[in-house]
């Protein structure tokens, strides 16, 4: 049995996006964040210290947007939302999602903190991987080509959730135009809270 420990509208919302694509089943078990003001996080919460996403599957630990997703669509292999370890793409794959998690993410964050503004170094690097991003799309639908996956998820939801920080962008509206209206997105907004 898989238990996602999920606080709503924060980064575990895409992984119930991911388990509804892979058409998992799985108990969500809804937590509370710790709180900046110095609340204590939900002991229920088996994540060392108290952060979304939480994954529990048949007693296994697995804490981490990129390891749960890795591990998640490694479990559900016949599934064309992740690629298989002997699949063609599968270097790819791993490639980007470990991008999105190591790289973008976190630059994400230091743009929304101003930290780019006063780190020069950072900023190059910033803009590099958005001309990067907007490369790759420019080849397909997708971050793979015609295959949406994974890594589409948790692009999109990282777009979504920093439109504030971007601004408007053209080619980042009409990528997640193609993946927000799925099916299974729209199942995991109604289990979101």
């Amino acid at each position: 049995m898989l238990t996602l420990f999920h606080a709503p509208r924060s980064p575990s919302s895409r992984i119930v996006w991911l388990l509804e694509e892979l058409q998992a089943e799985y108990r969500l078990e809804t937590v509370n964040f710790p709180g900046r003001d110095g609340s204590k996080a939900d002991p229920r919460n088996p994540h060392p210290h108290g952060y979304t996403p939480a994954l529990v599957h048949d007693g296994a630990l697995i804490t981490e947007t990129g390891a749960i997703t890795l591990y998640l669509t490694d479990l559900y292999p016949n599934s064309t939302i992740g690629v298989p370890l002997h699949d063609p793409l599968r270097a790819r794959y791993v490639t980007w999602l470990f991008y999105q998690v190591g790289l973008t993410e976190p630059l994400f964050y230091m743009k929304g903190t101003q930290v780019l503004q006063t780190d020069e170094a950072m900023s190059r690097l910033y803009l590099a991987m958005m001309r990067n991003i907007e490369k790759t799309l420019g080849g397909g639908s997708f971050v793979l080509g015609e295959r949406f996956t994974a890594v589409d998820i948790l692009y999109m939801s990282l777009f979504e959730h920093s439109r504030a920080i971007l601004g408007r962008c053209d080619w980042i509206e009409a990528y997640c135009r193609r993946g927000l209206a799925r099916p299974a997105r729209q199942r995991a907004l109604s289990k979101d809270g």
